[in-house]
This record gives C-alpha cells, sequence and structure tokens, in this order.
C-alpha cells in the first residue's frame, strides 16, 4: 500500500500538517484549530506530560470532558508512546481504580476539582486542564526540540486502553495496539471516499466507534466535528451544530440516529455517508433514513471493542429484510461462525461469531486469565494466529453477509453502552445490606431494554431504599446500567439445578402498564408533592427523592419528554424541555415552577401565550 494511509497514524498525520498547515483540523465549540496549530499543541503537551514520566509502556488518563485539549492529549499520548485512556468525570470511579491497578499510569490530564481523584488514596501526577492553555502549547511545541531526538516508537506498542463492563462485575481494559488501530483505520476509504470530508462524531471520547472516524479525517486531512458534552446530550443543538458547519459524514449509534431522525427538525442534506454502529439497525432505521436523506450511504459497521472499533459493515442496508446485515469483513480481518467444536457452520445456520485476522486486540489489561478465555488460538490462521470469541450469534446468509442474532450470554446494549448483567449484579452485591442480586432485562412497551433488579438482602437486614441503591451503584457502573426498578425478595427462585430461575423472576417483572402508588408525604410543600406525583408517573415508581437525579432515578430521553408533556399540561409554557437536563431534581423543578408562578402574579400586562415545544426526544445518553 502507498500514500499517506499507509504510513503510522502518527506519521500521516504529521504529514497533513506539513502538507496543509492551514487547513482546518478540528472544530468544537467555538474553538476551531488548523494542522499546523493542533500538531504543536501536542508537541507542547508531549513535552509536558514526557516530563511527568510519560513513556511506552505507561498510560496517561484523559479524565476531561469533550474538548479540543482531550483531543490534543491523544496526539500527544501517540507521540511519547504512552497509551491513552479516555476517561471523562462521569463515568464510574471504579474505570478509573481500574485503570490505576492495571497499568502504570504515569499522569492524569484532567482538573483539580475532580472529586474522583481526590478520593484517591495515592493519585498519580495530576496535570490540571486549568494551565493549559492550547496557544502556549502550540508555541512551546513549535519551538526546536533542546534534547535528542525521540526513538521511534513500535507499532506493538499499545496505543490506548477503552474500558467496558466486565461479565465477572469489574470492569474490563481492552488494550489495541498503535499497528491494530492503524490497520482498522486504512481499508475505510472503501466506504467513506476519499474527498474533501467532515466527520461529525455523534460520540465521546471513552466511546472506541470515535477512533476510526477520528484518525481517518486527520491522516487524511480532514475536518473531525466534534460536539460538546451538551450538545451531544440536546439533539436539538446538536442538529444546529450539524446545520452549521454542514458535515459531509456522520458517525452515529443508531438509537441516537432515530432520535435525530424523529422530529421536525432535519440534518443537513451536506451529508454524503451515515455511519451507525454499536447497536442493532434496524429495517426501520433504514426506511427512516433513506425517506429523510435519500441522496445519503447509510453504512452499518459491528464489532466488539476487542475487535478494534468495528470489523465487518454493511454498506447496502436493505429495509425491505427481516433483519439488517452486520455485511462483511473489513480488509484484513476474518470471520468465522463456528459450533462448539470450533468448526464452520454451514450457510444460514447459526452458530458464534469469532473474529481473527489484524483486528483482533491485544488483550485485557492485568487480566491474563480472561484474555486467555476470550482470545483463542486460531485454527484458521498461521501458528500463534489469535481469534475473539464474541459471544454473538450470527449466521452467513447466500451472498456470503454476516447476520446478527443476539448473545449467547448476558450483555445487552441499553443506550449505546455495552451492559453486562453480570456486571450490575456485582455492583449491587457490594452494598453490605445486600446478599444476592439478579437482574432481568426486559423490553418496555416501546421495544427499549430495561432492567429490573431482584435483590436479597444480607441475614438480619433490610434491603436498601432505591434510591440508596443507585447512588450506590454509580461509583461502579454507568449510569444507563441503573435498574429502573428494585425488588425486593425473601429468596431467590431457583431450577432444580440449584442456579438461579430467571424465567420465573422475569414473571414477576412489574408491569409497566400498571398504576403505581402515589409518592409517600414526605413533608415537603404541595408543590413539591406534585411535581414528585408527576414524576412517579413518568418512572413507574415513587422512591425518588427531591434531591435524586432524574435520569439517576430510570429517566431516559424518552421520559424525559413525558416529563415536560405533564408539566406543561399542567403548567403551560412555564419550563422548556430543554431546561429539563439542567433542572434535573423535583427540589430545582418545583423551585423553578414557583418563581414563575411568582413572576407571573407580579406582571400588569397578562402573559403572553407560551411558545409550545415540539414532542420529540430531545436527548441521548452517551
Amino acid at each position: 500500500m502507498t500514500g499517506p494511509s499507509a504510513k503510522p497514524l502518527l506519521d500521516a498525520f504529521l504529514a497533513q500538517a506539513d502538507h496543509s498547515p492551514l487547513a482546518t483540523a478540528l472544530i468544537i465549540d467555538d474553538t476551531s484549530i488548523t494542522y499546523r496549530r493542533l500538531a504543536d499543541a501536542s508537541a507542547g503537551l508531549a513535552e509536558l506530560i514526557r516530563a511527568a514520566g510519560a513513556r511506552p509502556g505507561t498510560t496517561v488518563c484523559i479524565r476531561l470532558e469533550q474538548s479540543a485539549l482531550a483531543v490534543v492529549a491523544v496526539l500527544a499520548a501517540l507521540r511519547v508512546g504512552a497509551a491513552w485512556a479516555a476517561l471523562e468525570p462521569d463515568l464510574p470511579e471504579a474505570r478509573l481504580r481500574a485503570l490505576l491497578g492495571d497499568t502504570t499510569c504515569a499522569v492524569v490530564i484532567g482538573t483539580r476539582n475532580d472529586l474522583g481523584i481526590g478520593r484517591l488514596a495515592d493519585p498519580p501526577p495530576l496535570l490540571p486542564a486549568e494551565d493549559l492553555d492550547l496557544a502556549c502549547l502550540a508555541e512551546a511545541g513549535a519551538r526546536p526540540a533542546a534534547g535528542p531526538t525521540a526513538s521511534p516508537v513500535p507499532e506493538t506498542t499499545p496505543a490506548y486502553l477503552i474500558y467496558t463492563s466486565g461479565s465477572t462485575g469489574p470492569p474490563k481494559g481492552v488494550v489495541v495496539s498503535r499497528g491494530q488501530l492503524a490497520d482498522s483505520v486504512r481499508p475505510r476509504g472503501a466506504v467513506y471516499g476519499t474527498g474533501p470530508s467532515m466527520f461529525l462524531m455523534a460520540m465521546r471520547l471513552s466511546f472506541d466507534g470515535m477512533l476510526a472516524g477520528m484518525f481517518w479525517s486527520f491522516s487524511h486531512g480532514h475536518t473531525l466535528l466534534l460536539p460538546t458534552a451538551r450538545e451531544l446530550r440536546l439533539a436539538p443543538e446538536f442538529l444546529r451544530l450539524a446545520d452549521r458547519h454542514r458535515p459531509t459524514h456522520l458517525v452515529v449509534v443508531p438509537s441516537y440516529y432515530r432520535l435525530l431522525l424523529s422530529g421536525p427538525e432535519r440534518l443537513p442534506d451536506s451529508l454524503q455517508v451515515v455511519v451507525v454502529a454499536g447497536e442493532v439497525c434496524t429495517p426501520e432505521l433504514v426506511r427512516s433514513h433513506r425517506a429523510h436523506l435519500p441522496a445519503a450511504r447509510l453504512v452499518n459497521e459491528y464489532g466488539p471493542t476487542e475487535t478494534v472499533v468495528s470489523c465487518t459493515a454493511e454498506d447496502r442496508p436493505d429495509p425491505d429484510t427481516e433483519r439488517v446485515p452486520i455485511g462483511r469483513p473489513w480488509p484484513g480481518a476474518m470471520a468465522h461462525v463456528l459450533d462448539g467444536r470450533l468448526r464452520e457452520v454451514g450457510t444460514g445456520e447459526q452458530g458464534e461469531l469469532y473474529i481473527g485476522g489484524a483486528f483482533v486486540a491485544l488483550g485485557y489489561a492485568n487480566a491474563p486469565g480472561l484474555t486467555a478465555q476470550r482470545f483463542v488460538a486460531s485454527p484458521f490462521g498461521p501458528a500463534g494466529a489469535r481469534m475473539y470469541r464474541t459471544g454473538d450469534l450470527a449466521h452467513r446468509d447466500e451472498n456470503g453477509a454476516l447476520h446478527y442474532h443476539g448473545r449467547t450470554d448476558q450483555q445487552v446494549k441499553i443506550r449505546g453502552a455495552r451492559i453486562e448483567l453480570g456486571d450490575v449484579e456485582a455492583a449491587l452485591e457490594t452494598h453490605p445490606a445486600v446478599d444476592q442480586a439478579v437482574v432481568i432485562c426486559t423490553r418496555s412497551e416501546g421495544g427499549e431494554p430495561t432492567l429490573t433488579a431482584f435483590l436479597a438482602p444480607t441475614p438480619g437486614r433490610t434491603a436498601p431504599e432505591p434510591r440508596e441503591l443507585r447512588r450506590h451503584c454509580l461509583r461502579h457502573i454507568v449510569e444507563q446500567a441503573l435498574p429502573t426498578r428494585f425488588v425486593p425478595l425473601d429468596r431467590m427462585s431457583l431450577t432444580t439445578t440449584g442456579k438461579v430461575d430467571r424465567q420465573s423472576l422475569s414473571a414477576l417483572v412489574p408491569d409497566p402498564g400498571k398504576p403505581v402508588p402515589g409518592p409517600k408525604d414526605d413533608g415537603r410543600t404541595d408543590l413539591h408533592r406534585t411535581v414528585r406525583s408527576i414524576w412517579t408517573g413518568v418512572l413507574g415508581h415513587d422512591d425518588a427523592g427531591p434531591d435524586d437525579n432524574f435520569f439517576g432515578a430510570g429517566g431516559d430521553s424518552l421520559k424525559v419528554i413525558e416529563l415536560f408533556r405533564a408539566f406543561d399540561e399542567r403548567w403551560p409554557g412555564a419550563v422548556r424541555v430543554g431546561e429539563l437536563f439542567d433542572l434535573t431534581t423535583i427540589a430545582a423543578q418545583a423551585r423553578a415552577l414557583e418563581e414563575r408562578a411568582t413572576d407571573a402574579s407580579d406582571d400588569t400586562d397578562p402573559p403572553s401565550p407560551p411558545t409550545t415545544a415540539r414532542p420529540a426526544p430531545v436527548a441521548y445518553e452517551l
């Protein structure tokens, strides 16, 4: 292979900085950065993290919200040969602690007021983001190096760690080498195209789906357009971002894409390619895409984190089929559908999907046993070749395309996050009052997966209140993994073999259509009680306290619309739908309603008619 795509990713990026220094490399918020400035800023930050001890074999923890500095930090880690691990501050502390236990973390790039870092007994050195000005970093990086030139970093060196849920509870860090990431990026021109492009990534840096579009853009001189955390959470703001900059490519999780297509506002017709990845793509989504963006090509990508971003792609999905294929392997990847004895099954037969070739990650950080269990020897390649056992059921059709049929284990996808039910159970069981937890996944009336936790208390104790359990769990699992309901039991139902009878427990899952009890009187004002009563109807439970977060109590992007409609029916025009992502507690909402009612009563002129907000989902939790 020739051309810039054959180079290591860092070399390809630096070549673009030399070739087109004034071209725009990155746009985020109000910041627009040229290739030259981005290269210089990453060089300046590389010197700082090198001075802190970062080098090949160590890790740089990027503990920042989505920002230009976070992207600069990724490139700086590449420069010094350290692996980066992006862990936004709202991710569970368990992932930060796992990183420190699994790797030699040389430095954390974060903020001084980060409570997660503050609670660590022996934290690594902190490079405060408050002291890192991009202009100053670029100025420092543009100066000739005073010391000897750093030695080239081998492509077998780890490039990054992505933490995911673990089937036995603790987070597991997937380690991917620099060469493996490059192998994943290189073949994408056949699908993404090679003309001048702007890639809008509807993802966060801690999600590996970000990386292919990001590095394809940087290694080919394109522009990377990133939303801020707020723009990603609020769909109208994301749509305004897209309309303002008119990108050519969008990379997005299917459920979020469905959200973007659901309202009267439209994505710009500048889009040429839309890539969906991270969840199942349905025929309904393909039809909706064609109705809204008929000129844009839709691509369905598939791949666990362990197979380096994505390992298969379907670039011509048919909306009239029963299911949308996950396609064929990228060049360099191999896909095998095998039976229990690692033999290929016939066309049309289901088996477990194994991925081989260049798209197999190095393994799990500090977990040789788990690595050996999931990364197995391949009977189809040369000596030493490995395959990753995905745990996904699939079949290959007569045209050679792969079709996904679900999981062989207890893993589910909720709002783009990969959730192991065992991870949620383990988090609950770390509470001293919980002896055993079993989590059941069911589908709501709208088809969304919801989690119900069944709890057996520790002998001599009673099951904790749901709000206490939610707060406890948020230290271990992501918000999407929080159960919607908690059901205390004296003991678990068992099968005749002594295992938990999950089928019996599934029959006990509360019917979301049944009315729920009214909220208990907590001594608050009538307005507090009214707001809480509305929450009860929307969430389906009455255990939210005045200071509990709506999303932490089981709310999501659809339920917040129900909440807004209920408020707007009772207090027309008093709140806007977007405000409910800042006013997230009963107390805050009641206070705002009370203040506005008071303000309205003081006006001498009658209030103007309220502007009706569109009744469509506006947010998504990634």
